[in-house]
């Protein structure tokens, strides 16, 4: 598998996973054992370690939906060592693997498995120059000022 998309390696790790899992499911599979060499993946899924970024979190929910589907399902750490073919696929699809798509089946993952919010967080300790632009979007209230009204670009709807 390739992501065709910008990605941490622990949003890697969880891509892949899930990729195998949608996989399995297809067969369909009914008891699996996935390997995967990332620690943290393995301890959030099993409950050991606390997912606190949101994406992580978005992740470990995904993934734990599809384990849902399986009888039984287990993610289990393995040792880069115990990894060593996995390693090798994954460097050979890293690089242009054109002439080899006769002999090695490579699947391009073009989006995430979780979507990506774009928003940011404000906080402020008082009223600022986005107070109004904030109290719009928030509440729907538009300044009673005409011209900062037109000056942010707010119609009263």
């Amino acid at each position: 598998m390739r992501l065709n998309f910008p990605s941490t390696n622990n949003k890697a790790e969880y891509e892949t996973l899930l990729a195998g899992l949608r996989v399995a499911k297809k067969i369909p599979v009914r008891r699996i054992r996935a390997h995967v060499d990332s620690l943290l993946v393995a301890n959030q899924v099993s409950g050991d370690y606390e997912a606190k970024d949101h994406k992580m979190i978005e992740y470990l929910k995904k993934t734990r939906e599809l384990l849902q589907s399986f009888k039984k399902a287990k993610v289990v750490h393995i040792s880069w060592g115990q990894n060593k073919k996995a390693d090798a696929l994954s460097k050979l699809a890293s690089v242009a693997f054109d002439h080899l798509a006769k002999n090695v089946k490579v699947e391009t993952i073009k989006q995430p498995s979780i979507l990506e919010d774009v928003a940011a967080s404000i906080e402020t300790t008082g009223p600022c120059w986005i107070t109004p632009i904030l109290r719009y979007l928030q509440e729907g209230i538009v300044p009673e000022d005409k011209q900062e009204a037109r000056r942010l670009r707010i119609r009263a709807l």
